[in-house]
């Protein structure tokens, strides 16, 4: 068989490609382009049906939410407003601080005006005590008289004379909240209008002005009751939600068209319209506080003609039954889309959605109550009409234009792709030969095709191809060394630092980390995880990453202090820009810290001990001078004869209170001005049980039972009699706080490093406040004593560079732990 050339293929693919598809499917739509108008139009008509309902459907939702989001809000309003001091001008303050935009009219019909205005989110802010008597009240805006507060424990004191909520919210328990349905004064047909033919065109009628009651208990500080806090959401907020919503448009109105049918409203969990275009529908009260009863098929002609007929879905189906149906599915929280008759006569679809909200009276179904929008559907079909009619004649038009333009392209598609094959192939073929030798080595050939069109300008981009690879090979062999070499050394630098340094994206993910900052961050320092995570556990850390990535924080470095294995760690943290700008992220810096500021609390304590020291020297100097003078003069006196012998006991008990002086001065030099420590290798434990057994005598005198537990430590070089004293300090404390007998334990333990003395006592403990201030000289709980015994024991310990640890509760006896090395 003949071989077919690239020509021959690519005109007999352009042909095949370009006329059949094009004369198959003209051939196929005129066959059924009559069949496919009469079907398009109708399903057209349903899905201009379908996509309104669902919009509508969807908008009705988005609306429902909003209005659970604005009753949560409501509810933390309250909660604020209850632990709040009960002054007039912080209730005041926060009362002014929660304001909301509403778009009303104003003017007259001849006149109309829009007004935008900001209002309190809340008609009232009360305060009321546990007998149920206002004592605070805000009012539209102002304090309201003491004397014209109210008692509103019982209902007829209250605003609109039937209201429970003082009641209900004194059963509550502590941070529980009572929400009630929608109260105010019903407001009839007559009183909207005001002589004007419809709510459209009623300025001057009267406004619903009614409000839901927020309430929660509030206590004192036994837990008693105390009283409630009550916030009254202004009705008028709530009306915002659906008064404004145009149907048939994405825009808004200012006061929606009742007659039209386009309007949407908001029905509550029983049933009660309580946001409507005609506020005569809407639930409320007579004058006396009674439920004004609902519009029903039995309601009296002369309350329909004056409009005292306020809606409730359930008793509706007289109207239309898909009324009823509606309040049914939003109480089992679904939403949807029927079709209804209103009131007025108008046929429309009306999208419902529920109104997730399950606090105070609404929890027994678990919504607020439900939204509705409606649209009349002669609106949706009129879409759907001029749609159809628009296809019918594109059709046509599509038909006669379509046989033309297929004879044109069948002649003109088989001169161009006759044309197209040709100059396309054969330049083709030539940088295919090319192409073959600069592959097999042979970078001398180059190809040379005279055409200016972009075959032309292809053979060109090949040669400077061929002469460029040939260069970059030679650098990339060269950058790549480059590159490895520089890559080597920053990666070294970085791991050689003794600072944890990472970089975080715009959007806080880590990028890249050192070594260090594994160490400081663990497991969770994991490229591209968010800086949350990775920093959970290190105070504010996050907080402190997102406000400078959100550029609300600025660069620089700060202290940070942290809770990690069990002991506070102080480390110096950076944010500094990798880029100028935000755009490229940020690089934090971490550096501990901890030791640096361990050192200079300890040159900082040792500093005040030094100056303590020397101020006790000299007062002890001063002191003890005179002090044996007037000693001498004293036991003179008491040796004399013919002092009788009451005087005689008082030289006697002076004596004793110098000698007590002396013994402190004596502690004081010894505090300021201790021993040089001599290290000599000895045995630990026969050092402690010697001590011990000086004390042993003291011990039983008391009761108090001294045990000793030696173990296994090897000899080791340290200053024994200060050992000795150390020991003694620590034993002399415990039997001063047993007075009535107990257990004193002594035991030893050695390790690789460090050998450990621990001195046990079953007293009455240390409080927790006293636990930082026991090595402080001159600090006692005791109503005798120096106060040194403790601070003596730990300078004693630190000259051995050990450490001493306290472990003490309430009730539960003392610890002290004493560290000392073995080595060096």
């Amino acid at each position: 068989m003949r071989r077919l050339s690239l020509f021959r293929k690519t005109l007999v693919a352009m042909l095949l490609l370009s006329l059949v598809p094009l004369l198959t499917s003209s051939l196929i739509l005129a066959t059924n382009l009559g069949r496919v108008r009469e079907e398009l139009a109708g399903r057209i008509a349903d899905s201009a049906d379908r996509q309104a309902s669902e919009s509508l459907r969807l908008r009705a939702e988005q609306v429902a939410e909003s209005t659970a989001d604005f009753l949560r809000e409501c509810e933390a309003d309250l909660r604020l407003a209850a632990t709040l001091p009960r002054t007039a001008a912080i209730l005041g303050a926060f009362y002014e601080s929660r304001r909301g935009e509403i778009w009303r009219r104003d003017g007259t019909a001849a006149a109309p005006r829009e007004v935008h205005e900001l209002i309190p989110r809340y008609r009232s802010l009360a305060v009321v005590d546990r007998r149920g008597r206002e004592t605070f009240v805000i009012r539209d805006g102002k304090v309201v008289p003491k004397k014209e507060l109210r008692d509103v424990s019982d209902p007829a004191g209250t605003a609109f004379r039937s209201e429970e909520y003082f009641r209900r919210t004194r059963a509550l328990k502590r941070g529980e909240i009572y929400v009630s349905h929608l109260t105010g004064f019903h407001v009839s047909k007559d009183e909207q209008l005001a002589g004007a033919p419809d709510p459209e065109s009623a300025y001057d009628g009267k406004e619903y002005r009614g409000v839901i009651r927020f309430a929660t208990p509030l206590f004192d500080h036994r837990g008693a009751f105390d009283g409630i806090m009550v916030l009254s959401l202004d009705h008028r907020h709530l009306m915002e939600f659906t008064q404004h919503i145009n149907p048939g448009s994405n825009s808004s109105v200012v006061f929606p068209s009742y007659k039209s049918g386009n309007y949407a409203f908001i029905f509550d969990d029983e049933g009660w319209i309580i946001t409507h275009p005609k506020y005569w529908d809407i639930r409320g009260v007579d004058r006396r506080g009674r439920p004004v009863p609902p519009y029903s098929a039995r309601t009296p002609a002369a309350d329909v003609e004056r409009g005292r007929t306020p809606y409730n879905l359930d008793q509706a189906g007289f109207i239309h039954p898909n009324y009823p149906r509606v309040a049914r599915m939003v109480r089992e929280r679904r939403s949807g889309h029927v079709d209804i008759t209103n009131v007025g006569g108008a046929k429309k679809i009306m999208a419902f959605a529920p109104i997730v909200y399950d606090t105070g009276d609404y929890r027994a179904y678990g919504i607020f109550g439900g939204v509705t929008i409606g649209f009349q559907v002669d609106q949706f079909h009129e879409t759907a009409r001029a749609g159809a009619a628009l296809i019918n004649r594109q059709l046509r038009e599509h038909l006669r234009l379509s046989a033309i333009i297929v004879a044109a392209t069948s002649i003109m598609v088989a001169l161009c792709a006759w044309l197209l094959s040709r100059g396309v192939t054969r330049p083709l073929a030539l940088l295919s030969e090319r192409a073959r030798r600069l592959a097999a080595g042979d970078t001398a050939e180059r190809v040379e095709i005279a055409a200016r069109d972009e075959v032309g300008e292809l053979a060109d981009t090949f040669n400077r191809m061929a002469d460029n690879l040939l260069r970059t090979l030679d650098e990339l062999k060269g950058s790549r060394l480059t590159i490895l070499e520089e890559r080597n050394f920053k990666e070294s630098v970085l791991e050689s630092i003794s600072s944890a340094i990472m970089t975080l994206s715009p959007d806080g993910l880590l990028t890249s980390i050192n070594g260090t900052g594994r160490e400081f961050l663990g497991e969770s320092a994991r490229l591209g995880a968010p800086c949350g995570e990775i920093l959970r556990g290190w105070g504010d850390m996050p907080e402190r990453v997102a406000a400078v990535l959100a550029g609300v924080k600025g660069y620089g470095r700060e202290p940070l202090i942290v809770e990690r294995d069990g002991r506070e760690r102080h480390f110096e943290v950076g944010f500094f820009p990798i880029h100028p700008g935000r755009d490229g992220g940020i690089t934090l810096t971490m550096r501990d810290e901890t030791e640096k500021e361990r050192l200079r609390e300890e040159m900082t304590r040792l500093d005040r001990l030094a100056s303590l020291g020397k101020l006790a020297a000299g007062i002890a100097h001063e002191v003890r001078n005179p002090l044996t003078g007037v000693s001498l003069l004293l036991d003179d006196l008491h040796d004399r004869a013919g002092l009788d012998p009451e005087n005689q006991a008082l030289m006697e008990k002076a004596l004793q209170e110098i000698e007590r002086v002396e013994r402190l001065i004596a502690g004081l030099l010894n505090f300021s001005s201790p021993p040089r420590t001599t290290f000599r290798e000895g045995d630990l434990n026969r050092v402690l049980q010697d001590t011990l057994l000086l004390l042993r005598r003291e011990c039983e005198r008391q009761g108090i039972a001294l045990a000793f537990a030696p173990g296994e430590v090897p000899p080791f070089a340290f200053d024994i009699e200060k050992i000795k004293q150390a020991l003694l300090n620590l034993v002399k404390n415990a039997l001063e706080v047993m007075p009535d007998g107990g257990t004193i334990s002594v035991t030893t333990a050695a390790g690789d490093r460090f050998a450990t003395i621990a001195v046990s006592d079953s007293g009455p403990g240390i409080a927790p406040a006293d636990l930082p201030l026991i090595f402080e000289p001159f600090f006692t709980r005791k109503g005798a004593g120096t106060g040194l015994g403790l601070s003596i024991v730990q300078r004693i310990v630190e000259e051995h560079h050990g450490r001493i640890v306290v472990e003490s509760a309430a009730g539960r006896g003392t610890t002290f732990n004493i560290v000392l090395p073995v080595q060096g």
